[in-house]
């Protein structure tokens, strides 16, 4: 009967990791390289951007700390009553659209304003400043844990303690599994050895017999 080798634990432990730090590392990437090369707008995915709650500006619907999603969209498409993402002062600000009016210039100004806030934003927000509009997807306090990551104690808390213990881990693991293989080759030498002198011990037998 043919015994089937079962996958280690701590096999199966580095193989989900690697499955589930890949994206994540691969998506960072991509944010980073994209903060970068256009600094004046949220960096996205697919055309979705997460953003990061840094008032309460909107409760009880979105918090501090939230991690939201901004879909990017044609400003044509917004209405009164929809909740969009839009710079200022180098800053996004996410908040709920309560009036459209026409600029001077015959352009669209969309008067906004945060649901806890009592008067309307001092300035109408342009085309141009906005990033997307925000569907309902927020995870709560992630936000907060991204930013605990950006500082230096999250860094190496999150990114090379982590990092450490996984290189360490596989050093780990390839030195038992070479110490597994010279086991293995060195059981399969002395049982080829054993059956070499058996061999050699029956077929020395007959020449005895013979003379």
């Amino acid at each position: 009967m043919i015994k089937k080798n079962k996958l280690p634990l701590s096999a199966m432990t580095g193989t989900i990791l690697c499955i589930l730090l890949v994206p994540i590392i691969l998506m960072n990437i991509i944010l980073i390289t994209r903060t970068y090369l256009n600094p004046d707008e949220l960096p996205g995915i697919f055309g979705v951007k997460p953003a990061i709650v840094l008032s309460g500006s909107m409760e009880p619907e979105i918090h501090t700390g939230d991690l939201i999603f901004i879909h990017e969209t044609e400003p044509s498409a917004l209405r009164e009553g929809d909740v969009i993402c839009y710079l200022t002062s180098g800053k996004a600000v996410t908040h709920r659209i309560m009036d459209i009016t026409a600029g001077e210039d015959g352009l669209p100004r969309y008067v906004t304003q945060g649901d806890a806030n009592n008067t309307a934003d001092r300035l109408a927000v342009t085309d141009g400043q906005i990033e997307g509009i925000w569907r309902g997807g927020r995870i709560g306090g992630l936000g907060n844990v991204i930013l605990f990551i950006q500082t230096p104690v999250g860094m190496i808390l999150f990114i090379f303690c982590p990092l450490l213990l996984f290189i360490l881990w596989d050093i780990r693991q390839r030195r038992r599994l070479d110490k597994a293989d010279a086991a293995r080759t060195a059981r399969l030498e002395a049982e080829l050895e054993e059956l070499r002198s058996g061999q050699a011990a029956a077929q020395k037998g007959p020449e005895q017999q013979k003379e």
